[in-house]
């Protein structure tokens, strides 16, 4: 059973419950409305009728008490009966057919009362005895029965219209709970539809309810939580898409770098050649020879140990850095660049630099891809200059180059995604670079003039943010 049924079921049940109820209280209302209209009738006659019969009563003049009785009861169609009883409490006169029932007077006894209403129930039906005292301090009573009939009919006449009345609102409750079902269940198909579709990962859709009730309020929020999954959804495909764009940019500067390391490993490889070349004619090595075989064998192992650093790509993790040793590391990487453009490297206030905590492959990234723009920034030849100030928060390195500088018209696009102004080149480095400088706290900035050359300058917090 779906909800709108359930909704209607409970909704036509409460409607004939109300129904029902009202329909009770209202005919419960009615009897006692008309049976106290007829205990005002029945005192009103009787007290008419008593004054009337009172002196026949006493003259004992049975013929015209009785008269006067059978009048009365042609006047009033309602009446069963009438009776009255002799100052002794005997019985003076009636109006039975066929005689007083022989238990008569005990069926409404006056006791110390003046007036007394029982209601007795005979073969004929509910009847309301009215006794009242003709004359105080005697047992002369008078008595009529006044039957219900005109409640009975007033009641098969509520029924008649009971019935009808309970099927309109059978009818009117069954109408209106399926369409107060609608209203409700509607907007919860559309909410199970559209948990669905969330579930499917169509992030970003929105549940289409105008409400301004509860059931608004929650169509908000799930489209609320739509787009902010829509937005985590982009920011994952983004991180995805970037972790592919670094180890592609990683890759160019690898090829960037190859020609310079295999120059670096072929000199010290020359050297050991000519050195083995000698031990093979002439077994004697001297010290001399072990030391220079040792010291070139130092030199391969330092060059491959930076290059293979450059080349594990690890996740993102943060450790304690020293700048002036970073700084080193990559300007090793980029020898052969830097002493085949004729460029020499001065630096100036690195070894005193405070330690970062950063992820110490990417930043070697950044510093190597900085350098590297530097060195093609100047293809005759010229100078770059590193440097490094800190004060109680940030630590900067500072990279000037002596190249053409950037036009100011390109200066807004520098750091975005594959602009270059490279024959040779992805677009990727600078943009990479801005990138996971911003996601260690920190900032990338340069100046640039046309004809004097470029300053990049990394910017970075002393202790971490995220800590």
């Amino acid at each position: 059973m779906n909800l709108r049924t359930k909704i209607t079921f409970l909704n036509t049940a409460v409607a004939i419950s109300i129904a029902l109820l009202l329909i009770i209280s209202i005919r419960g209302v009615v009897i006692n409305a008309f049976r106290d209209e007829l205990r005002t009738k029945a005192g009103s006659i009787a007290g008419n009728l008593s004054d009337r019969i009172a002196n026949h009563i006493l003259l004992r003049d049975h013929f015209q008490t009785a008269k006067a009785l059978n009048e009365v009861m042609a006047q009033e169609r309602d009446l069963e009966y009438i009776y009255v009883t002799s100052e002794e409490g005997n019985l003076f006169a009636h109006t039975f057919e066929h005689g007083a029932p022989p238990d008569l007077l005990s069926w409404n006894p006056l006791a110390e009362e003046s007036m007394h209403v029982m209601l007795l129930d005979t073969e004929k039906g509910y009847i309301r005895d009215a006794g009242i005292r003709v004359f105080e301090g005697t047992d002369a009573e008078l008595h009529i029965g006044i039957r219900e009939d005109s409640l009975k009919k007033t009641l098969q006449e509520m029924r008649g219209i009971s019935f009808p009345l309970i099927a309109l609102v059978i009818l009117l409750g069954v109408a209106a709970s399926f369409v107060l079902s609608r209203f409700i269940t509607e907007p919860l198909k559309k909410f199970v539809e559209f948990t669905k579709v969330l579930g499917r990962g169509e992030f970003g859709k929105k549940v289409d309810v105008r409400y301004g009730d509860e059931i608004g309020y929650l169509a908000r929020n799930f489209n609320r939580l739509s787009m902010e999954l829509k937005s985590m959804q982009e920011k994952i495909e983004e991180a995805y898409t970037y972790t592919h764009l670094l180890q592609a940019e990683k890759l160019s500067s690898i090829g960037q770098i190859s020609a310079g390391l295999a120059h670096e490993l072929k000199n010290p490889m020359t050297t050991l050649k000519m050195l083995f070349q000698e031990f093979k004619e002439q077994p004697d090595m001297t010290k001399e020879d072990a030391e220079v075989i040792s010291r070139e064998i130092e030199k391969i192992d330092s060059i491959l140990t930076n290059f293979t650093g450059f080349l594990k790509q690890k996740s993102f993790h943060k450790s304690k850095i020293n700048l002036n040793e970073l700084l080193e590391r990559v300007l090793s990487l980029a020898t052969y660049d830097i002493e085949n453009a004729g460029i020499t490297i001065h630096k100036e206030l690195i070894e005193s630099l405070p330690e970062i905590n950063a992820d110490r492959s990417l930043m070697d990234h950044v510093f190597l891809n900085l350098i590297i723009n530097a060195v093609q920034a100047m293809p005759s030849g010229g100078e770059i200059r590193i440097s490094g100030k800190s004060d109680d928060t940030h630590v900067e390195i500072m990279i000037w180059d002596q190249g053409t500088g950037i036009p100011q018209d390109l200066h807004e696009k520098i750091f975005d995604p594959f602009f270059t102004t490279k024959d040779k080149g992805t677009g990727l480095g600078l943009s990479i670079a801005y990138n996971i400088v911003k996601s260690h706290g920190g900032t990338l900035f340069f100046n640039s003039e046309a004809g004097k050359g470029t300053l990049f300058t990394v910017r970075m917090p002393l202790e971490d943010k995220d800590e």
